[in-house]
């Protein structure tokens, strides 16, 4: 018996591929949900982004800015997004690492709700003193700060900032007793380093390196794989034998259960425009960010790994989840 051509039709579309039953991805335009605030490096990057993957894409990205809460606003909104690919969420060490590891009423969880997509790079710090302070090397900050305990203060913008866990750390690890003074924003805490409020604090390089370079501030270590050649007379930390795993970075994710050819293809398209030489001068490098990139697979390991390592240096400090 002949079959008749709807079930001919039925057929073939049991065999073909999603992509290939209707328009291929993306058919409307893509938002980059950003959990920061403007002009700060994941936004900078996602800005620069969203033009050469509106060319790739044949359709709008616009960037949209979802702030408050310790990023949790934006990633709550980014977590209850639908997975269809049309809502990329630029996330960060704060919001994927330190909020979990931190928190106890979380909205959402960096494992079940989102899918790795690519690992842009990481955004290196510094230990920077004021002028003022009579030391030049971190060992001497540490005799300063033991001769006079809770004399030497040291600025931090929240619990979950890389700042805040460095002195931590210093207080358990090497007795050195700081005193922690919190500000609301990243640029408060420089401001007030500047102008010596206060006196001590581990901040992004490259936003501190005007400030080193005018000799408004002084540095004593980087938290880089290596010395930068910017400052290739200060020591790296682990070069002084303090090897944390506090480097801020930034990535994107999708919602868990993203079409997988999408992820693929998100990954590919920013990894082509990170390699554009163009890309890197005028946005990566302007804000001294390291270049990673990678797989997902590869994203979805480190994060994996992080969340083990942070956890632990938590606990060792004594750090309770709130």
């Amino acid at each position: 018996m002949a079959l008749r051509p709807t079930t001919i039709l039925i057929a073939l579309v049991a065999v073909l591929p999603f992509h290939a039953l209707g328009q291929a991805f993306p058919t409307k335009p893509i938002r980059i949900l950003v959990a920061t605030a403007p002009s700060v490096p994941n936004d900078i990057i996602s800005r620069g982004l969203s033009e050469p993957l509106s060319k790739a894409f044949g359709q709008p990205v616009v960037v949209e800015n979802r702030v408050g809460a310790d990023g949790l606003i934006g990633m709550e909104a980014c977590a209850k997004a639908p997975n269809d690919g049309y809502t990329l969420c630029s996330t960060a060490s704060n919001v994927i690492i330190w909020n979990p590891v931190l928190r106890t009423n979380m909205p959402y969880d960096p494992l079940r709700d989102f899918a790795p997509v690519i690992h842009v790079g990481f955004f290196d710090s510094v230990l920077v003193a004021h002028p003022a302070v009579a030391a030049t090397s971190v060992q001497q900050l540490f005799d300063l700060a033991k001769a006079k305990p809770d004399s030497i203060t040291w600025a931090h913008f929240g619990t979950n900032s890389t700042g805040y866990m460095y002195q931590s750390w210093f207080r358990k690890s090497r007795g050195v007793p700081f005193y922690a003074v919190p500000y609301k924003t990243q640029p408060q805490v420089l401001q007030a380093l500047v102008a010596g409020e206060t006196q001590v604090a581990v901040y992004g390089i490259a936003n501190a390196q005007a400030s080193i370079k005018a000799g408004k501030l002084k540095a004593l270590a980087v938290s880089a794989e290596k010395r930068i050649a910017e400052f290739p007379n200060v020591p790296t930390f682990v070069e002084l034998g303090i090897k944390l795993p506090l480097r801020t970075w930034f990535g994107y994710h999708l919602q868990s259960g993203a079409p997988r050819e999408i992820v693929t293809r998100y990954n590919n398209e920013i990894r082509r425009i990170m390699a554009d030489p163009g890309f890197r001068d005028t946005i990566m490098n302007r804000m001294g960010v390291i270049a990673n990139d990678g797989t997902p697979e590869q994203f979805d390991a480190y994060i994996r790994a992080q969340l083990k390592e942070v956890g632990e240096l938590v606990k060792y400090l004594d750090i309770k989840p709130e």
